[in-house]
């Protein structure tokens, strides 16, 4: 790269930064634009540094969480003004932290945009850091990650040498780096506390609701329409929002909603009906049209999910019904966007770390279906548009 195309290239990029509401999209080329300078910033990244650094970069990359767990544990975050200053002196006063530690944690986290230090030495919080105190699921999100995810990934390569091709949960490194190695998993752990259950469900949902998962893309990527005053039952559909949207879209069909309990919400003008189910017990609605399952397989090894498509089979007597499953699927590497791929290889990592399972490609989902009944004929699985969700079908052929 020349240096006339390098201070050009400056140029550009300071001009859009002084005016950031310039890379706010506003038409749907604007958006793909957006999406398309997203993919090319490990490219540009790589090209500025070279790889010798990037590689130095990606073994040291981890380092950088140490203060954000810091932060989280400690919800330094909190006890620093929304509109206004704090000295390191108040802040160690408030949370007993020492001011040289705490100085050394949140110089650190600056370099991730992570608080600000003011000319008089005082703490104030950067429009990123404010989001730890004013949005709790991302405040949830982080707290997981930086406290049970951190704690398996450490010691995730000791349990896949003394576990090799483990699908349970408990013998994962999580259990090892509790010294309690084989004997319980993350969702026992947490299950101990209410305050940590409270947490992680806002986690789901934070996660769940972020950019690429939400639940239009399941509106609009389904032909719904097919149906007409059909039944759709949304198996462990939490609170209904998911069907709520399909709803709102297809007034004439007739939402269930289930789960393991009682999660009523009211939606005005929505035809939904509520009942509390579990997945892994025969399906109580006989005869629906599609029986859908939005991230009920994601946390799932292959033995649980080939239990919870075996249950649906006493309820399909209608030939030709539809199991349709909003999930994640793994593509084949760079046939889909660098952001979307790194994220969905990225949560394959934590469900290997977290919970011995996986994340699966179109082949895997197939052969679960192959597996729970071969009355299953698998018909496709196709990224939902603009999202990172894949809708994954299979007709009952009876």
């Amino acid at each position: 790269m020349s240096t006339s195309t390098l201070t050009t290239l400056l140029a550009s990029v300071r001009s859009a930064l002084a005016t950031p509401s310039s890379l706010l999209p506003s038409t749907s080329s604007d958006q793909q634009a957006r999406l398309d300078l997203i993919d090319l910033l490990p490219e540009l990244n790589a090209a500025l540094i070279g790889d010798t650094a990037h590689l130095r970069e990606l073994a040291w990359s981890a380092i950088h969480v140490l203060p954000l767990a810091a932060i989280s544990r400690w919800k330094l975050a909190s006890h620093v003004p929304l509109d206004g200053e704090i000295t390191y002196h108040e802040l160690s006063s408030k949370t007993g932290i020492s001011s040289p530690l705490l100085k050394r944690i949140l110089r650190h986290a600056m370099t991730s945009r992570l608080f600000l230090e003011l000319p008089s030495g005082e703490i104030s919080h950067s429009p990123t850091s404010r989001l730890l105190v004013t949005n709790d699921g991302l405040a949830a999100f982080v707290d997981l990650h930086t406290e049970t995810a951190l704690k398996s990934i450490a010691h995730t390569l000791d349990a896949l040498e003394r576990w090799p091709e483990s699908t349970d949960p408990r013998e994962g490194g999580y259990s090892l780096a509790l010294g309690r190695g084989g004997e319980t998993s993350v969702y026992e752990e947490v299950a101990k506390d209410e305050g940590r259950m409270v947490g992680f469900g806002r986690a789901m949902r934070f996660f769940s609701e972020g950019e690429g998962y939400e639940v239009g893309s399941l509106v609009e990527g389904y032909a719904w329409g097919r149906i007409g005053k059909g039944v759709v039952v949304d198996v462990g559909g939490a609170n209904g929002f998911a069907s709520a949207a399909i709803s709102k879209a297809f007034p004439e069909l007739e939402m269930v909603v289930q789960d393991i309990q009682d999660m009523k919400v009211e939606y005005p003008g929505a035809n939904i009906r509520w009942m509390v189910h579990d997945y892994f017990t025969p399906q109580p609605v006989v005869g629906a049209d599609v029986y859908l399952y939005r991230f009920v397989f994601h946390n799932l090894y292959d033995e649980k999910a080939v239990e919870v498509l075996r249950a649906a089979v006493p309820a399909l007597k209608k030939k030709g019904a539809r199991i349709l499953i909003n999930d994640e699927c793994l593509s084949e590497p760079g046939k889909v966007r660098w952001r979307n791929e790194r994220a969905a290889r990225g949560l394959d990592a934590i469900m290997l770390a977290c919970m011995s399972g996986r994340e699966r490609e179109s082949s895997d989902w197939e052969g679960l279906f192959e597996k729970a009944d071969p009355r299953y004929k698998f018909l496709s699985a196709k990224i939902a548009p603009q999202s990172r969700l894949w809708l994954i079908e299979a007709e009952w052929t009876g």
